[in-house]
């Protein structure tokens, strides 16, 4: 008998292990192929393989389920699954990618055997990791002593491009500068930059850091280079945690970066971003199913280390998700209610494709990422009872409330921010001018990305540690291209213009831009200065022209800096 289900559990274990190789390579090649598409210029090929790398996990794990299925049967015993993950574990050990081999091997046995919360027999924790040496990363070094231009100009000329630079000399100088501007006395340092390339959209970065051997301290080294019709030129320089945090923030799309130890480069990143927890690191570098796990984890050990318990997150309630949080760990959880409330059209479904819309989409930096549980389950105690009458009145369909457990059958996870309408209300007046200009940017950068938010409420945006306004509400999300912008028609009569409800058709895609002012609720005393910058926001002409753009295929812009951080490239300017 044990013969024949170490045979099984082999086979089993094999065929887990062949797909989870094949996902590997083809997120590689993906991977690999943003060199490439940066060089060119191809900017829509590069769109393409950021697609195809965020759906690549789910179509390669599901014919690993079935080949589990297949190989164990439809309803395998406990025990044969366990002997899967201990020939597995023998199969994978000595990886330099271990942590994902594990995840995908937890995903696939997961869904062959129902699993509701952990099975320790049947998944890897993670907590094999945690003792177990990152390995090495390689670097670049660079040695300044006294001459820092000819540093940054080895540094430059060695990056792993096949572009010419418009003006290696010039972009040198302007480096130098840029970094005198923080170390005035920087004389001799180490300049170290990993071997890989980081590439996201239109822009490709050196990451690494400056030892300044005098201060016997360290920064980030952040080298933001992007590529023209002229050539390849050095557009920013970044020497800060708070700028290198931005950059790799949670609003951003995934990197691109080639990794063969993922571990290694990830402990890299958190030594030049302390604040910043090994779940946000592995997915901003396009390993998201990885950093669930790790979220995972963080989770669960803020609960039994740190205590506290869920309580309903701050802000207005919402008619489409119910929103709870824990008040020390920095992450919201949303579950979708069983009835929406009016004026919502809307159903459980439809939510999940808005959802998984903003997943597949470019987010500027201005949408929240949301990774998605399912069969989730955590102890009772952890949900103060205001928490658990909320899940009670409004989520019965998939949450299952117990003496012992909740089970969670489908959430949301994002990360905390703070309300507009609430920051609005507490913020200096400097503070609130400064954030609201930004809402309406966000609002730009957003129809940019060919996203128009649906719902513009104050309330469905938020402010990150950085002063950064996103968005995070997607329930009525759709792409920009799918709306019709309509001028309001003038009334015929007076009845007409006091009538409750419109006299003229109103499409389910009709959008009214002029009609926006009128419910955002923007503070008086900052109106002015807000129409001043954005007033075309409420212009049908803004928004048709926003259309046009999508659809002739233009790519924007987006910098994870500042303009004030870009360097001067004007030739009349940029020369000492």
């Amino acid at each position: 008998m044990h013969a024949v289900i170490d045979a099984a559990a082999g086979v089993a274990a094999q065929r887990t292990l062949e797909a989870y190789e094949e996902y590997r390579e083809a997120f590689l090649e993906l991977t690999r192929r943003s060199r490439a598409r940066f060089e060119a210029r191809d900017w829509h090929g590069a769109q393409q393989d950021a697609l195809n790398r965020l759906l690549l996990f789910g179509n390669k794990v599901e014919p690993a389920v079935l080949a589990l299925r297949a190989s164990l049967g439809a309803e395998p015993p406990p025990d044969l699954g366990a002997r899967v993950k201990d020939i597995y574990t023998g199969l994978i050990d000595g990886r330099a990618d271990l942590e994902l081999a594990e995840t995908f091997f937890n995903s696939a046995m997961r869904r062959a055997f129902h699993v509701d919360g952990v099975n320790p027999a049947l998944e890897f924790s993670g907590e094999d990791l945690d003792d177990r040496p990152a390995g090495e990363c390689r670097f670049r070094r660079y040695v300044v002593a006294g001459d820092l231009e000819s540093a940054l100009r080895s540094a430059l000329r060695e990056l792993p491009l096949d572009a010419p630079f418009q003006d290696l000399e010039r972009d040198a100088v302007l480096a130098a500068r840029a970094i005198r501007g923080e170390h005035p006395q920087l004389e001799h340092a180490t300049i170290e930059l990993l071997e890989p390339l980081f590439f996201r959209n239109k822009g490709a970065y050196a990451v690494g850091r400056l030892t300044c051997d005098d201060e016997r301290r360290s920064c980030p080294l952040l080298l933001a280079l992007l590529h023209e019709a002229g050539g390849v030129f050095l557009d920013a320089v970044l020497l800060t945690a708070d700028e290198a945090s931005v950059v790799f923030g949670f609003s951003r799309s995934y990197f691109h970066v080639e990794a063969d130890r993922p571990r290694a480069v990830v402990e890299f990143l958190r030594v030049l971003m302390p604040q910043k927890r090994l779940d946000e690191l592995y997915t901003s570098i396009g390993h998201h199913r990885h950093g669930k796990a790790e979220l995972y984890r963080a989770l669960i050990r803020h609960l039994r280390d740190d205590g506290g318990r869920f309580e309903p997150a701050p802000g207005t309630r919402g008619m489409v998700m119910t929103v709870f949080t824990l008040p020390t760990f920095n992450v919201v959880f949303k579950i979708i209610r069983d009835r929406f409330g009016q004026p919502k059209r809307t159903d459980r479904e439809a939510v999940r494709r808005k959802y998984d819309l903003i997943f597949t989409s470019d987010r500027v930096g201005r949408l929240a990422d949301a990774q998605q549980f399912e069969h989730l389950a955590l102890d009772r105690s952890c949900f103060s009872e205001d928490v658990l009458a909320e899940l009670d009145a409004s989520a019965r369909r998939t949450v299952r409330i117990g003496p012992e457990r909740v089970l969670l059958e489908h959430l949301y996870t994002e990360r905390r921010v703070t309300p507009l309408n609430l920051y609005l209300q507490n913020a200096s007046d400097d503070e609130a001018l400064h954030a609201l200009l930004d809402y309406g940017s966000a609002i730009r950068d957003l129809a940019a990305a060919n996203i128009f938010p649906g719902d513009l409420l104050l309330k469905n945006f938020g402010v990150t540690r950085h002063g950064r306004v996103i968005f995070y509400d997607y329930d009525e999300v759709d792409h920009l291209t799918d709306i019709c912008f309509r001028e309001m028609p003038e009334a015929r009569n007076h009845e007409d213009e006091m009538a409750d409800v419109p006299w003229f058709h109103v499409g389910e895609h009709d959008v009214f831009p002029e009609e926006f002012l009128r419910f955002l609720g923007l503070p008086r005393h900052l109106l002015g200065a807000f129409l001043d910058a954005h007033g075309d926001l409420f212009t049908v002409t803004f928004w048709r022209d926003m259309q046009r753009r999508q659809s002739a295929g233009e790519i924007l812009d987006f910098f994870p800096y500042p303009q004030s951080r870009r360097l001067d490239r004007l030739p009349d300017r940029s020369r000492p």
